[in-house]
């Protein structure tokens, strides 16, 4: 909802676009600190530090009403913030190799917070957008006692057998997932971006953003209870190109839905687009790609799908919008999409045709 604060404040696409694009392109400098400062300190204690000086460092944003202190107040924010995520992954992680869990089903919950806490913001910027800035101020402000809260042992609990996982995977597969997961969550980037200028200019109440949003992260639930079942049945590969096509489909057909009934339904597809593509590769590094290249790939992983990407999505989006109007814009990067998800399987076949 960042997004609609600036178009509401009056920034051009291009500049929303340079604004958005800010906090991803300080992660690739910040999150490399962090997880070093993590090391040394704790993760636990680093969480704490950035999630605490996040939520006073979000005013500053609030009070800024020129493009240029726009820039070096979002990328002081996002110096802190945008390692909040990645330290709380780590975090999870590590919880779950103590006591044992599965990652989707974590990633359900925070889907469900997600959804809660923008359709709680749907009704709040009804009154002024500054709720918005408490709602994320007071968020940050409680994740570090929530990430404190001492779970309790169960001596009844009985271990289950450890997996073994066949990893079969190979470094072409790995790159070819990762270029498409590029094009992918570009277009869902472009989307979450500017979908709050498109609504304002199809004439939609600006609660309708918050709306969409948590009726988007809802979409995400079905997948999460059954993605081990169905990466197993398609495969990581065609899971991630359902994602590519879907993202670009969305993108096209949001632009003709006239309405909210039919804007929600467009809408629907969310739950087919990104956490597919994230999830396909997630999965694919940590349970089929050999050991060896592990550390690289999770790399790559983080660097593209939480930054390039988002990069990419806002900076491209703000120019094309700036040059073809928002529609227009919206079904070039649906319709580039496609074409690029069906590049994307062509080479995955001629390749497994030569390894046949």
């Amino acid at each position: 909802m960042l997004g609609q604060f600036f178009d509401i404040a009056g920034f051009s696409p291009v500049e929303i676009g340079y604004l958005m694009a800010m906090l991803p392109l300080i992660a690739l400098i910040s999150n490399p600190f962090w997880f070093r400062a993590g090391s040394r300190i704790s993760d636990k204690k680093a969480f704490i530090i950035i999630s605490v000086i996040s939520g006073f460092l979000f005013w500053l944003i609030y009070i800024t009403k020129n493009f240029v202190l726009g820039l070096v107040s979002i990328a002081v924010f996002s110096f802190f913030f945008s390692a909040v995520v990645p330290l709380g992954d780590s975090l999870m992680m590590a919880s779950i190799k103590k006591h044992g869990g599965t990652f989707d089903k974590i990633r359900l919950f925070g889907t469900i917070g997600f959804s809660v806490t923008a359709l709680l913001l749907s009704y709040l910027v009804k009154w002024g957008f500054i709720w918005y800035f408490i709602v994320a101020s007071i968020t940050l402000f409680i994740a570090p006692v929530v990430i404190n809260i001492k779970r309790k042992n169960n001596m009844k609990t009985q271990k289950k057998p450890k997996t073994v996982f066949i990893r079969n995977g190979n470094l072409f597969t790995f790159v070819l997932m990762t270029v498409g997961m590029i094009f992918g969550v570009t277009l869902v980037s472009f989307h979450n971006t500017f979908f709050p200028v498109l609504s304002r200019e199809m004439g939609y109440d600006k609660s309708v953003v918050g709306l969409v949003f948590s009726f988007m992260a809802i979409t995400e639930l079905p997948f999460l209870f059954f993605a081990e079942k169905i990466i197993k049945k398609l495969g990581n590969f065609s899971v991630l190109v359902i994602g590519m096509l879907v993202s670009a489909l969305r993108v096209v057909l949001v632009t003709y839905a006239t309405g909210l009934v039919p804007l929600l339904l467009t809408q629907a597809l969310h739950g087919l687009t990104y956490i597919l593509m994230y999830y396909a590769l997630f999965n694919y590094i940590h349970f089929r790609l050999p050991e060896k290249y592990l550390t690289n790939a999770q790399s790559l992983f983080w660097l593209t799908s939480s930054g390039l990407t988002y990069i990419l999505g806002s900076i491209i989006g703000g120019y094309l919008i700036e040059y073809f109007q928002t529609v227009p814009s919206f079904r070039i990067m649906g319709y580039t999409g496609s074409i690029v998800a069906g590049i994307v399987m062509a080479f995955f076949f001629i390749f497994r045709r030569k390894t046949a």
